[in-house]
């Protein structure tokens, strides 16, 4: 059963993807889309949620913006020959992970590669063979309804000032019933040049027809003027202000009591994922701090995030009722809060337990993720915030899907690092904010 499940997720890993991108913007008159009823679409599609989060009382477009070109569709981008597939990412400008091993397998996956995608395996997760189109993540504060959703929903306008309808949009890879607030729309959104060397990227998406979101106490609303606009590409060259990267950042948190309800995905996307907190940390794992991102998180642009690398990004933040700060750097340790323990396990929602990681691990490269804490909920209840520091300290920066991996090629634009940032986290130890609807 096992094997069967971690066939799944290899597979789940490879084919649906989190943000991806175009080389020029055109047209989609001018482009190749293929469009099918594939099974696996309709079924990913369908209204089924189950404990799915919502991040905030009132529904909005939270955030949207170009995750990065290129590589959503790229011929033979999975081709068993590995230098045809690396020629024909890097010819797109996509990252590959030049001479590639892993001690875990003696044949790394497609997704431990690249981030990039054919338009056979884009086809499975979107309904569409879309040709070198460009990833943009929309998140939601509530969980959208699949079967509302259509690329003609949404109308992109760019910053040359012209406006694209996407040619597909798809909830994966936030495909588990519990997720499902963040679609991913593809078509030509940009190109991958910095806006200061003429790079074009989307500045404002809308909602232009009558999709919907579904939230608390099942309330069903339309998304039609939901907007959200942005300033900077993700091809933005860094400063040397880190709070100002142009990368991935959260754009919603909260911590609430463990719960593996939802912890499921429609059969052909995994089923039993096995990568919840109770599945990682059994009976310890008490409560959870669930995070939603502005775009894939991946400590390179391609590998995945390892359940034992909180130490590297991430910082707690709690505040005891006397004001004192308490930031939780080291995973495995308690730390005191009014006295009470809280400590923090490790990362879930990412992939399956293993006896130890390394950069063939599965993981399902989605827009949320958890973590995972131990300890007294007198102290939960004191949780504040979580901080990506970024940099310093051993600390280090998330990248979306763009890249630069290990081996960049020089010369070549890759997106920029996420920026140092603080994100607020809501308190739902006690009503969880999350929403459950079968479509009867």
């Amino acid at each position: 059963m096992k094997k069967n499940v971690s066939m799944w997720r290899a597979l789940a890993a490879v084919l649906f993807l989190p943000l991806l991108a175009a080389l020029f913007p055109s047209s989609s008159s001018a482009r190749e889309v293929r469009t099918s009823t594939n099974s696996s679409y309709t079924a990913l599609m369908q209204d089924v949620l189950v404990n799915a989060d919502y991040w905030y009382r009132k529904p909005k477009m939270l955030a949207a913006g170009l995750g990065f070109t290129n590589i959503l569709g790229v011929t033979n981008a999975d081709s068993t020959d590995l230098s045809v597939a690396q020629t024909a990412v890097q010819a797109v400008s996509g990252a590959w992970n030049v001479g590639l091993t892993c001690p875990s397998t003696p044949t790394p996956p497609q997704r431990a590669f690249t981030a990039a995608a054919s338009p056979d395996q884009i086809m499975t997760g979107y309904g569409a063979a879309v040709t070198d189109g460009s990833g943009l993540p929309v998140e939601f504060s509530w969980p959208v309804l699949p079967s509302t959703v259509d690329a003609t929903d949404f109308r992109v306008t760019l910053s040359d000032g012209s406006t694209v309808t996407p040619e597909a949009v798809s909830i994966t890879p936030n495909f588990e019933y519990n997720e499902r607030s963040t679609v991913v729309l593809v078509g030509p959104f940009g190109t991958p040049f910095p806006s200061s060397q003429g790079g074009v990227f989307a500045t404002k998406v809308e909602v232009v027809r009558p999709m919907k979101l579904i939230g608390p106490r099942a309330r069903k609303v339309s998304a039609v003027g939901m907007s959200a606009t942005k300033t900077t590409s993700p091809y933005d060259l860094p400063s040397n202000d880190p709070t100002e990267w142009a990368g991935p950042k959260l754009i919603g948190g909260k911590i609430s009591k463990m719960s593996t309800a939802g912890e499921r995905a429609p059969v052909l996307y995994g089923g039993n994922l096995l990568n919840d907190g109770v599945d990682l940390y059994g009976k310890a794992a008490k409560f959870r701090i669930r995070v939603l991102t502005t775009g894939g998180f991946s400590p390179d642009g391609i590998r995945g995030i390892y359940p034992t690398d909180y130490r590297n990004f991430f910082q707690v933040v709690a505040r005891s009722r006397s004001g004192k700060v308490v930031r939780m750097i080291s995973p495995g340790r308690t730390y005191r809060i009014d006295g009470y323990p809280l400590r923090v396990l490790g990362l879930a929602d990412v992939g399956m337990k293993q006896d130890s990681y390394d950069y063939c691990y599965n993981e399902d490269h989605d827009n949320q993720f958890d973590i995972v804490l131990g300890g007294s909920i007198k102290a939960a209840e004191r949780v504040r915030s979580v901080v990506i520091p970024a940099t310093g300290n051993g600390y280090q920066p998330f990248f979306n899907p763009g890249g630069p991996g290990t081996t960049p090629v020089a010369g070549v634009f890759y997106t920029s690092p996420g920026p140092r940032y603080r994100q607020k986290i809501v308190n739902a130890l006690r009503d969880p904010m999350t929403v459950t609807y079968l479509k009867k």
